[in-house]
């Protein structure tokens, strides 16, 4: 198990809530009925810059916010106002007051009831940061984080895994109103509720296919080897994800790890690798695809059941420097041949976990390249029950292999399409079976790997 100071988020966040405090408003255009709205985004401000895993100046947040600003007036009024590009490289104060005074500006004017300007204006400056995670949550979107963390992998939707570029189904729950409706993986998704999808990320994508449960949402589909579109009008449901999926195929244990959200999680995959280990399985697949990760500590500890004692993690570095490389401490449950299933969806402790396997113990990956998005950040919230999940800390593979922006290479690569769970046969699943099972036939020596790469032997 690692020794992991695993209170230290939440020291921040004690800490962040009790010292951060916004300044006094000093824009003259600002009114006491605009104050909350101005205060929370002069909160997000503070947020940011003291927080972040570097150091953000005002300016590297105000002029996205500005810009934000501009874009609200032209779409809503048809006349923008751009302050100058040098309108905020004052003093922070004078900066903010700068900035206070076109908020307020623009607040007043509205005359669109659309999203709110704060709103706005925070998600454009966590966006401008460019990192994974940095980002805005509405207060639903906060609230369903919380229900996630608590181990409740419950929303209201239609129950589908969505990519980008193009808007596409990747994978659609057992179960789902989305299979009963006929949706299928590799579906592309070209409008919802005739939205066009082009241009849209997969967050603002999730949040247009998400809502209230009994309610519809209509999805225009392009599928592959159909000319035409198809309309799906689909009824949202309360959607349960588990985290943990298990069943033996063969003599083959198969793992899926959906992400690390909760201490509980542990105990409930070290259940499952121990069953494995009592019915003396040849091998096992860990399936990490689609893992959106979650807490460092408990990603930690699902690493200690297959790592030796002492092997490192991770390599962290702090705002101020500091650095350190977390160990497994313990004996692992699992020793025998092991292989793990990575895609584009496979995310931050989902990296981190598939990258300290592939390093410390030359484990195989199958699948596709990871997303890339690795770092360590904590949840601030916000005064009106929004927040901020703000970077703090950059991470790095065990041999100091930087992962954010690239991610974890696949030992054994296929095609993104091939490891689309749930649209028929699954090409990663099928070679990663074949090739433990080609470990047992030659009593785990260097088996016979699949034609689309050479693989280290299994032997543990």
């Amino acid at each position: 198990m690692l020794k992991l100071r695993a209170a230290i988020p939440v020291v921040l966040l004690l800490l962040a809530a009790a010292v951060l405090q916004p300044a006094t408003l000093s824009a003259s255009t600002c009114t006491d009925d605009e104050a909350d709205s101005v205060s929370l985004v002069q909160d997000a401000v503070d947020f940011l810059r003291r927080l972040y895993v570097e150091p953000l100046t005002p300016e590297m947040l105000l002029v996205p916010a500005s810009a934000a600003l501009e874009e609200v007036e032209e779409r809503e009024s048809g006349v923008g106002d751009p302050l100058a590009e040098d309108a905020f490289e004052g003093e922070p104060d004078e900066a903010w007051a700068v900035f206070a005074d076109q908020y307020c500006t623009v607040l007043q004017e509205r005359v669109v009831t659309g999203a709110p300007l704060d709103y706005v204006v925070i998600r454009a400056m966590a966006n401008a940061v460019d990192e994974a995670h940095t980002r805005f949550l509405t207060p639903e979107m906060y609230r369903e984080h919380q229900a996630w963390a608590a181990g409740e992998s419950r929303y209201e939707g239609i129950g589908t895994r969505l990519r980008a570029d193009p808007l596409t189904v990747q994978y659609v729950f057992p179960g789902s109103p989305a299979e009963a409706a006929g949706l299928q993986a590799g579906d592309e998704i070209v409008a919802i509720d005739g939205v066009p999808s082009s241009g849209l990320s997969a967050q603002e994508a999730v949040r247009l296919v998400r809502g209230e449960a009994n309610s519809l949402v209509r999805l225009t589909i392009v599928r592959a080897g159909v000319t035409e579109t198809s309309q799906y009008d689909i009824i949202r449901a309360s959607i349960h994800i588990p985290q943990v999926e298990s069943r033996t195929i063969d003599d083959v244990g198969y793992l899926l790890l959906r992400g690390f959200p909760s201490a509980s999680l542990y105990d409930d995959v070290r259940s499952e690798v121990e069953s494995f280990e009592s019915l003396g399985l040849n091998g096992l697949v860990l399936d990490l695809r689609g893992n959106t990760g979650g807490r460092l500590d408990v990603g930690a500890q699902v690493a200690s059941l297959f790592l030796p004692e002492g092997s490192p993690l991770y390599q962290e570095k702090t705002r101020r420097g500091r650095a350190s490389i977390p160990m497994t401490s313990g004996d692992p449950t699992w020793t025998r041949p092991l292989v793990v299933l990575v895609d584009d969806a496979t995310a931050s402790m989902g990296e981190i976990l598939a990258a300290a396997l592939q390093e410390d113990l030359g484990i195989p990956l199958f699948g596709t390249s990871t997303a890339g998005a690795v770092a360590g950040s904590i949840i601030v919230p916000l005064r009106d029950g929004s927040a901020l999940q703000v970077t703090t800390l950059r991470i790095d593979s065990p041999t100091g292999r930087l992962l954010n922006g690239i991610g974890v290479s696949p030992d054994v690569e296929f095609s993104a399409d091939a490891g689309l769970m749930g649209s028929g046969p699954d090409e990663v699943l099928d070679a990663a079976l074949e090739y433990l099972r080609s470990a047992a036939q030659n009593n785990a020596a260097a088996p016979v790997a699949p034609a689309r790469g050479e693989l280290p032997s299994p032997d543990r």
